[in-house]
């Protein structure tokens, strides 16, 4: 730039500035960064030093930080600070808020509607539900013989549905994949034993276990089931309420885990929460690898039941390691209900072997007439 030219423009600047222009609209209109104006307007040049320094206290003035923005006046509120790069893909921030309440109330309607979930029974009278524990299908301690035969006599007794507590497969993830190397079962074959498991009876609930949720295993778990008839599935608490034809529902409450636990009674999970959210009729769980089982009246004259299935782990290497005790029992949990019961203590009946309970399910429709 010229030395005449560089005058002519400051004496423009200065011009503008006058007549009450900001440092951006002299930039624009000289052709020159905003800063470099505020420069020629401060700092003294070759013929106006004085009158530079008169004009500075106007441009420190137009450059003071903002005062702070009330929420309740937006469209009162200037900041006050100018940029030369527009953001013209940004979207007015009132449609961004509008778009962000919009989201939070279609989240909050959805997980109103997940806290319980109401599923009406079609058949008459008791039906059962078999709660199955932690199957993890491929592992090589999995008693599959014992899986087999289970979901064969949940698909074969009308009137009886199958619930899952969670830990389908291993689905080992970080210095657990070391384990992949330790069991003959690959991954694939894993995930189409268990979907042969989701596919072979009907099913109630369905709740994610920290094994499933693994390696986003949640969402390919969902893909594999797609085609599985199942009423609920949950990735971590399933608060279902069974309506009958006839007679007062039923609740229960399926979580992998319950919080808190106790040497002196192994129930104490699902016995607790029993207590502090008095809401279901049976609490179930597993994750643990024991069997355990607890029933008591409430304050308000309800009985409940507190349950924890074992699941079909039955050797388990980490429990060996570690000088856990191995419980040989409760694979499984059945629980008969029967919402026309007169007395209370008949409405939920606890059955370990799932023979017996298809056994005992039949006879009590057949004596209810259905």
């Amino acid at each position: 730039m010229m030395p005449s030219d560089r005058k002519r423009l400051i004496a423009l600047a200065k011009d503008m500035r006058k007549a009450g222009a900001s440092a951006s609209e002299i930039a624009t209109k000289v052709g020159v960064h905003k800063r470099t104006v505020r420069r020629w307007l401060v700092r003294e040049d070759e013929e106006g030093g004085s009158e530079a320094r008169q004009l500075a206290p106007a441009l420190l003035e137009s450059i003071q930080l903002p005062e702070l923005p009330r929420w309740d006046q937006p469209e009162t509120f200037q900041s006050g600070l100018e940029s030369d790069c527009l953001d013209d893909d940004d979207e007015p921030v009132e449609e961004l808020l509008q778009r962000r309440a919009d989201r939070f109330e279609a989240l909050s309607s959805r997980k109103k509607k997940k806290q319980i979930r109401t599923v009406q029974v079609g058949l008459r009278g008791p039906i059962a539900i078999c709660h199955i524990g932690d199957p993890h299908v491929d592992d090589d301690g999995c008693n599959l013989p014992e899986l087999i035969r289970t979901v064969k006599v949940i698909s074969s007794t009308k009137g009886m549905w199958a619930g899952n507590i969670g830990d389908l497969t291993n689905n080992w993830v970080g210095r657990l994949q070391k384990l992949w190397a330790k069991q003959s079962t690959t991954a694939k074959e894993a995930l189409r034993l268990a979907e042969w498991l989701m596919m072979s009876c009907p099913w109630l609930y369905l709740v994610m276990g920290n094994h499933d949720v693994w390696n986003h295993g949640d969402h390919i778990l969902r893909y594999i089931i797609r085609e599985a008839q199942i009423a609920v599935t949950s990735e971590s608490t399933a608060r279902i309420e069974l309506r009958f034809p006839k007679g007062d529902p039923l609740r229960i409450v399926a979580r992998h885990d319950f919080k808190g636990k106790s040497i002196w009674n192994r129930a104490h999970g699902p016995m607790r929460e029993s207590k502090l959210n008095p809401w279901g009729d049976v609490y179930v769980s597993g994750h643990r690898h024991i069997w355990a089982y607890h029933a008591e009246e409430g304050m308000d004259s309800v009985p409940r039941h507190a349950l924890i299935v074992r699941g079909f782990k039955q050797f388990d290497s980490y429990a060996e390691t570690h000088g856990f005790y191995q419980h040989q029992f409760g694979s499984s949990c059945t629980t008969i209900f029967n919402p026309l019961a007169q007395s209370p203590m008949e409405r939920v009946r606890v059955v370990w072997d799932i023979d017996e309970a298809a056994d005992m399910l039949t006879w009590m429709r057949r004596r209810a007439g259905v």
